[in-house]
């Protein structure tokens, strides 16, 4: 798998989770295996899996973005943002 796949991949999962606060051990895991290139056996703990994730956005920010496509990032993250601040209600 190429590397820009596997950028996809990893934004994909962390918009997923910063959208529902929900972290699926098997695909942090899954995704950071391949990421890291180890083969570390899925921790279900809360701090384990937060780690994980924010292992998976360092190494998502330390790549060099597309221009375009870090700018769709950043305002889709702005966007999650204010869509879930209580001020939109």
């Amino acid at each position: 798998m190429n590397g820009t796949n596997l950028k996809s991949e990893v934004e994909q999962l962390l918009a997923e989770i910063d959208k529902t606060h929900r972290y699926s051990m098997a695909k942090i895991y899954s995704l950071a295996n391949r990421v890291f290139n180890r083969n570390e056996a899925p921790q279900s703990c809360a701090s384990c899996l937060i780690r994980k994730a924010r292992e998976l956005r360092n190494w998502l920010d330390s790549q060099e973005p597309e221009s375009e496509e870090k700018l769709k990032i950043k305002n889709e993250k702005r966007r999650i943002k204010n869509t879930q601040s209580p001020h939109n209600s």
